[in-house]
């Protein structure tokens, strides 16, 4: 959320000046970017004293409405600190973080200094909330995530005192800005947060300037970004890459084939928030590290703001020690903005397209990705009333208990075994995808039926754990049915599953197609009984089966709503508007959490009754 700190209509003249300064373009004649003085009703309507943007006339669908040039985003990967990044072996939301404080050290000589002057102290997310304030999340799925951020972030506040010991003289405490300081640090990692977007495969997530000026709004945004994400891995351009151009005419074949994946592969339009989190939470505040190339320079080439080298690597390598740190990071502060020419352009540009129709005089929203409340309160710092992407996450030790007590401890085991060794096809998803996720199983199963015997070697470090959760508007997610089915499944029939991953990828889709049907026969309004029958034409789940899958669906989800407890930990609204934010907000989310988990205890409750009689 776009909230200004200082006098608003003076950090905005200087924000603007700042966009033109660096081509940031904007239709003016179809929308401006205001100052918000009264907040309106409803979630996300720009705050008092915010910055947003509103539709002066009616905005049409596929309409360009503002041009981002990459070389104006924040990135890690372009930095003036990008080579010590690559000594060290850091990336991630963790350079970006250091990379954003750096930044904001140089003051008004910082390039971005137009920029980052309009940007918030920090974003009141839950990870900077004080003990009483998290309270009120406690049994959400927020408060675990919590939980695991903060020791994260006190491991990656280690890794930057380490590299602070280790370059003094470029990460020097100036301009408000304390390297020493956990607060500081944690201000500028909730904005990374909140803020950041995954702009393309050289830049990953980075601060864009403009596209966070548009607030969130779940189902129906107005706008949404549109990004060449497949550049040159080498120096970021989409076109004209010198990587992928021979250097003269005796270049052989074989150089030109070993940067083949440097070229452009189409247009990809970038709906996501930042950094790829599924809705369970995952690892958001860990350094992804990068590879350290052994190879490299002796002293690292300098880059500009734009990757562009700024010191000749054949220049004396005979440098002080004094002054080698100092080196590595770049003096590109010379400007005063990383002013754009022709060849700046090569780097291509971030649009902002209208994929939804705005009104004239209404808020033009964007969209920061499909996800449930849970994941915009934890990643953002608000949350929505309506949102068809809420999910409850389950605990996979609380599924194989279910599944000790409906069948035994040994098919529990045997089933978690499935598991571990099946991470890939059980990452995060959601049911409102399912239509996605069937053509992107359906590849899948092509390429996994070529490379069964690499099966193990493919489930790695960077594999997402297994994910299992109720989904709006009630029902059990397909992983944890398809699951469920192998697990309450005849002996023989599992044992075939359990030996043979083969059977395991043939079996999985199938079952998913069953329940998916089900599921969406269910939400029609049809019959348990009608939605059995038009799911199970072909006969390859029995009725007494899904019955089971039916009650043990609502006894998970009664034992996650258990965990939640009721609203009496929300007692007297606070009165101070901070506080009072952060009340609303867990309410809202605790609200929201229930309602999912009621509607798949009523619904599949009846499903098991109406399933399991004679």
């Amino acid at each position: 959320m776009a909230i200004v700190a200082q006098s608003g209509e003076e950090t905005l003249r200087v924000l603007l000046e700042w966009f033109e300064k660096n081509k940031v373009t904007y239709n003016e004649e179809a929308i401006k970017v205001v100052t918000q003085q009264q907040t309106q009703g409803g979630s996300n309507i720009v705050s008092p004293n915010g910055i947003g943007i509103v539709a002066k006339r009616a905005l049409i669908d596929e309409e360009p409405l503002v041009m981002i040039p990459k070389c104006a985003v924040i990135s890690s990967a372009s930095s003036a600190l990008a080579n010590i990044f690559e000594d060290e072996g850091l990336g991630g939301s963790l350079a970006l973080c250091i990379t954003v404080m750096y930044e904001m050290a140089q003051g008004d000589e910082s390039p971005w200094y137009g920029y980052l002057q309009s940007l918030p102290r920090r974003a009141d997310i839950p990870l900077l909330w004080d003990d009483e304030s998290l309270k009120w999340l406690a049994g959400t799925d927020v408060g675990k995530w919590v939980e695991r951020d903060e020791k994260n972030v006190r491991d990656d506040f280690g890794v930057l005192q380490t590299l602070v010991a280790d370059y003094p003289s470029v990460f020097v405490s100036q301009n408000g800005v304390r390297w020493d300081d956990f607060e500081c640090f944690m201000d500028t990692t909730s904005l990374v947060s909140s803020r950041a977007f995954m702009v393309d495969e050289f830049r990953g997530n980075s601060m864009v300037p403009f596209a966070d000026i548009f607030n969130h709004l779940t189902s129906a945004a107005n706008v949404h970004i549109e990004s060449e994400e497949a550049v040159c891995l080498l120096c970021g351009n989409e076109f004209g890459c010198e990587h992928t151009e021979p250097l003269d005419d005796s270049d052989d074949e074989s150089e030109h084939e070993d940067h083949d994946d440097c070229e452009s592969h189409g247009d990809h339009e970038d709906h996501e928030g930042c950094e790829s989190h599924g809705d369970s939470g995952s690892d958001e505040w860990s350094d992804e590290g990068s590879e350290d190339e052994s190879d490299g320079e002796e002293i690292p080439i300098l880059v500009d703001c734009n990757g562009i080298p700024v010191i000749d690597s054949s220049d004396d390598m005979d440098v002080d020690d004094d002054d080698d740190d100092k080196d590595k990071a770049s003096d590109k502060n010379e400007d005063d903005s990383p002013k754009m020419d022709d060849d700046d352009m090569l780097s291509g540009t971030l649009d902002m397209v209208v994929y939804q129709p705005c009104n004239a005089g209404s808020e033009v929203f964007n969209t920061y990705g499909d996800h449930g409340s849970a994941y915009l309160l934890h990643r953002y710092g608000f949350c929505d009333t309506d949102n068809d992407f809420d999910s409850v996450a389950l605990d996979t030790s609380d599924i194989m208990q279910a599944i000790s007590v409906a069948v035994s401890e040994k098919r529990a085991a045997d089933v978690a075994m499935i598991i571990s060794r099946s991470k890939r096809m059980l990452g995060p998803r959601h049911r409102a995808h399912q239509s996605e996720d069937e053509e992107e199983e359906e590849d899948e199963e092509e390429e996994e039926e070529s490379d069964e015997e690499d099966e193990s070697e493919s489930e790695d470090e960077d594999t997402p754990p297994p994910a299992f959760s109720i989904d709006a508007p009630g029902h059990p997610d397909l992983n944890l049915t398809t699951m469920l089915v192998l697990s309450l499944a005849e002996e023989s029939v599992f044992d075939q599953v359990f030996k043979s991953s083969s059977t395991f990828r043939h079996f999985f889709p199938i079952i998913r197609q069953f329940w998916t049907l089900f599921q969406a026969k269910l939400d029609s309004g049809a019959s348990v009984s009608a939605a059995f029958r038009a799911a199970n034409s072909n006969t390859v789940v029995k009725k007494h089966t899904v019955g089971m899958v039916c009650r043990v669906a609502h006894q998970l989800a009664e034992a996650r709503l258990a965990q939640l407890g009721d609203n009496s930990i929300l007692k007297n609204k606070p009165a101070d508007p901070i506080l009072r934010a952060r009340w609303e907000s867990a309410k809202q989310l605790r609200t929201n959490e229930a309602s999912v988990l009621q509607m798949c205890i009523k619904r599949y409750k009846k499903a098991a009754t109406k399933l399991l009689s004679p």
